[in-house]
């Protein structure tokens, strides 16, 4: 049987070759579990749970032993809401810095509810604690309920002019494909990575220009797809795009530039 994992990481970078110097492929954040298909020294080629793969620094990556359970596979989860979430030494902010970062949608072990305060267990093995209002508790083994529209415009608003990074998938820097989904899969709907492939992803119902609603993926390139965004209504949609300015921005369908790219919607 091939060798599992988890990312010890807030964020770990999956690059098109084990080198530092390669292309960013996308991202993984910690907690988040993974297949190891090849290794080599000092790093892994992996497959992430949206079945896309790149090479980690091995550094990254915790292996199970054989039979061990999957990190945050049963119990209370503490699952991070906030764009950011700092997690502490101690149930305390002070000067002393914080042990790490947990991203939004980040899902942790849970230990301890200590009122204002959550511990949690890091896939490395020590605890470590966040501040209450950076969380959103829930069993491990609960199904996710399927947000609303207004739900995945909401918080696709909420991350609006975050930093555009070409393989990035987390507030602390994003593209097309991760962003939108992120916003869908934290509402219960998990959309696979790059936008070529979510074009086609079985599941999602073709979407004419005329019937457009709001939550839709609006597709567009040329001979191939390359970009995604997320339809708001009236005419404009939310993405991740470099046009214009590098961040998360509401652009217009209208705008000649994206009516001479457009090449279809989707809907979730």
């Amino acid at each position: 049987m091939p060798l599992t994992g988890v990312v010890l990481d807030s964020v770990a970078n999956l690059f098109s070759r084990p080198s530092l110097t390669a292309d960013l492929v996308t991202q993984a954040v910690l907690g988040s579990g993974l297949t190891i298909k090849e290794s080599r020294v000092s790093w892994y080629y992996v497959e992430l749970l949206d079945r896309y793969h790149g090479w980690i620094e091995a550094r990254n990556v915790r292996v199970y032993a054989e039979g061990q359970a999957a990190y945050a596979s049963s119990g209370r989860i503490a699952q991070v809401t906030s764009l950011i979430a700092f997690l502490y030494h101690q149930p305390a902010v002070s000067l002393r810095l914080p042990a790490l970062q947990a991203t939004l949608g980040c899902r942790l072990e849970m230990i301890e509810d200590a009122g204002d305060w959550i511990r949690v267990a890091l896939p490395a093995g020590p605890s470590r604690w966040l501040k209450r209002g950076d969380v959103e508790i829930a069993e491990a083994g609960a199904s996710q309920v399927r947000g609303s529209v207004e739900d995945v415009i909401a918080l696709a608003q909420r991350v609006l002019g975050l930093p555009y990074l070409w393989g990035g998938c987390t507030p602390l820097g994003i593209d097309c494909s991760g962003f939108v989904q992120l916003v869908w899969g934290l509402n219960g709907v998990q959309l696979l990575r790059d936008a070529s492939i979510q074009f086609t992803q079985p599941g999602l119902g073709i979407v004419e220009a005329d019937d457009l609603q709001a939550g839709a993926l609006l597709f567009f390139g040329g001979e191939r797809i390359t970009h995604v965004g997320l339809y708001m209504g009236d005419g404009q949609f939310i993405h991740a795009t470099v046009h214009q300015w590098p961040v998360v921005q509401i652009s217009s369908l209208d705008e000649a530039h994206w009516v001479e790219r457009y090449r279809g919607g989707r809907q979730p």
